[in-house]
């Protein structure tokens, strides 16, 4: 053949090789394999899909193996793909021998995967892993043996039925490593504090499909608690305080559950930054316990500021001793300055007061009010007893004296009122100023008696107020609130101004002015109510990290009545907000318009600004 035939024959060979590589690409555009996966490949890779084929394969299994394989198209990408159909063979068989570990993970010991590479259409291949389940394989024997107590001992568990395992459960992988954690944490439990597992032996009968499982596992010697070991360093809390918050006693048995039961109840107190429990070496048998505490700064200063456009502006500053004698009583000594109101308070708070689930509360208040409901004077103290019923529930008994002085459209009153609140609590919420999930209920009844005027009055005030979070997805929190209230009065001037319901505002009804969803006198001021009843719905939407958007409508109405007019409508506003999240909670923006709004009473609209959310 002459030069010029040959460089004929090679431009022909080239161009009909490019023409089917632009076929080829443009058929890798188009396909997708039935029942597997399809996508383009990098340059340097080549065309392929894959697809598991096999009868009864449950969802989750088929997830699993799909997730195990190294060719699917979530593999990890620095995986480069095959080059060649002999590394696409290679892949497919080692993703076959993963996915069968799939299969023995989920107790299919019986099981086998094998792979195929077939010619696709359009020039691709089509990986085919056939899958054959087998019968699943059951537990028949799950024990423990300890190297040095050849004949058991106290706390050894020798089964792991003993430890929850039902019969007749399938031998995973998962069940087998749940219960060796839990014999192991079992025996941390019972007195053995350096058990381990030395190793496991899994042996299957592929005839009968039944495992026997054995744990090797060296459990030492058996301990019990020594004494608390307190190290302070520089702290004011009383040691004797710290171990009265142990969950352990020196002389039972060992439990590292109850070491971290009280790592817990330390935290909780609020008063350390570090907190480390460790034994020390052992003693006759016993373990002491080395408490090594961090104590944090025991003083806190809080400035807070409020605005709307009903109640105008206030600050507020408080002063706080988290340790005031050294087993964690607290002191809270507050002042708000704003332009209805001008307190000063102080709280006490003594934990484990005669008993470890009560706390002793005291407070003290001294008041300036100027609304437009009224003008009062008061001082007010009182005293109680909290006590913690259950995680979930509060309860509180306590004694309260107060002496005010009331002026309204009634004239000038005062009165001087001893009462016995009582109160019972619910709260399961996950955040004090930012709830997402969980219920809050309050319940409290306070029984009045004294002289009004000089002249002997009593009343009973009851008041019930509720609220729940849901948050179906991770951004958005839909809360609803409820309060129902009454007072058992001959006449709404029987109570202190204070003391009445009100409604309206940043903290209830927005829309309208603070204390105006009520009954009003004839220069259209409120006079607050013998009862009230609200309803609140927030939409909340984190749309950003730091901000958030809220939608809410709110309605509600205090009424001169005993008990709510249901034939008076609730007075109804609703709104849009801004949140702007900060590490000490939400700072809050409202604007809110009265639906039902009244001539010559309501403004067009309000607006609220505070910290925390609305409920």
């Amino acid at each position: 053949m002459s030069a010029a035939l040959k460089q004929l024959a090679l431009l022909i060979a080239l161009t009909l090789a490019a023409a089917a590589a632009a076929h080829a690409e443009e058929e890798t555009q188009k396909s997708e394999a039935e029942d597997g996966y399809s996508w383009e490949r990098p340059e340097d890779g080549i065309e392929f899909s894959t697809r598991i084929a096999g009868r009864r394969i449950p969802d989750y299994v088929r997830d699993l193996m799909e997730n195990a394989q190294s060719l699917a198209p979530d593999a990890d990408e620095g995986v480069p793909p095959p080059a060649t159909l002999a590394q696409l063979r290679r892949r497919a068989e080692e993703d076959a021998d993963a996915m069968k570990e799939v299969l023995r993970s989920e107790a299919y010991y019986n099981g086998s995967v094998s792979s195929s590479v077939r010619q696709g259409e359009g020039g691709g291949f089509e990986v085919v892993y056939l899958v054959v389940m087998g019968p699943r394989t059951m537990i028949r024997n799950f024990i423990m043996q300890y190297s040095g107590h050849p004949d058991g001992g106290p706390g050894l568990v020798e089964s792991a039925s003993e430890l929850g395992l039902q019969p007749d459960r399938a031998a995973t992988a998962g069940r087998v490593i749940d219960f060796t954690q839990k014999a192991i944490t079992h025996l941390h439990n019972n007195g053995y504090p350096d058990a381990k597992l030395d190793r496991r032996r899994v042996i299957v009968d592929l005839s009968a499909s039944l495992a026997d499982i054995t744990l090797y596992i060296t459990a030492r010697e058996r301990y019990v608690f020594g004494p608390a070991l307190v190290s302070n360093e520089g702290g004011r809390t009383d040691p004797d305080y710290v171990r009265g918050l142990t969950a352990f006693k020196a002389g039972e048995v060992y439990d590292r559950s109850k070491v971290d039961a009280t790592s817990e109840a330390l935290r909780k107190t609020n008063l350390f930054a570090g907190i480390g429990i460790s034994s020390a070496g052992p003693e006759d048998g016993a373990l002491p316990q080395r408490i090594e505490l961090t104590e944090r700064e025991a003083r806190t200063v809080r400035l807070g500021v409020k605005w709307s456009s009903s109640e105008g502006a206030g600050v507020s500053g408080s002063w706080e001793h988290r340790n005031l004698f050294g087993r964690a009583e607290t002191l809270t000594l507050a002042l708000s300055i704003a332009q209805i109101e001008q307190s000063a308070t102080a709280d006490f708070r003594k934990p484990r007061f005669l008993r470890e689930d009560q706390s002793l509360l005291a407070s003290f208040e001294i008041a300036h009010e100027d609304s437009d409901a009224y003008k009062e004077d008061r001082i007010k103290t009182g005293v109680s007893l909290e006590r913690v019923l259950t995680p979930e529930w509060t309860g509180s008994l306590g004694l309260t004296f107060q002496l005010s002085e009331t002026e309204d459209s009634n004239g000038r009153i005062s009165y001087q009122l001893f009462g016995v609140p009582v109160t019972l609590k619910y709260d399961t919420a996950d955040d004090l100023l930012d709830p997402k999930e969980g219920i809050r209920a309050t319940l409290q009844g306070t029984p009045y008696f004294g002289a009004s005027d000089e002249e002997p009055t009593t009343f009973t005030k009851l008041e019930a107020t509720g609220s729940t979070y849901l948050t179906p997805v991770e951004e958005l929190t839909f809360a609803f609130r409820g309060r129902y209230g009454m007072i058992a009065a001959g006449d709404t001037a029987d109570v202190p101004g204070s003391t009445r319901f009100y409604s309206g505002g940043g903290g209830s009804v927005r829309g309208y002015g603070y204390q105006m969803a009520g009954p009003l006198d004839a220069s259209n001021d409120p006079t607050g109510g013998r009862s009230v009843l609200e309803a609140n719905v927030e939409v909340r939407y984190r749309a950003f990290e730091d901000i958030g958007v809220v939608a809410f409508v709110d309605g509600g109405q205090a009424y001169d009545n005993l008990t709510p007019s249901l034939g008076d409508p609730l007075l109804w506003g609703a709104g849009l907000g801004l949140r702007y999240y900060t590490p000490i909670g939400p700072v809050r923006l409202d604007v809110a318009v009265p639906l039902n709004r009244r001539d010559n009473v309501d403004d067009a609209f309000q607006i609220y600004v505070s910290l925390g959310q609305a409920f």
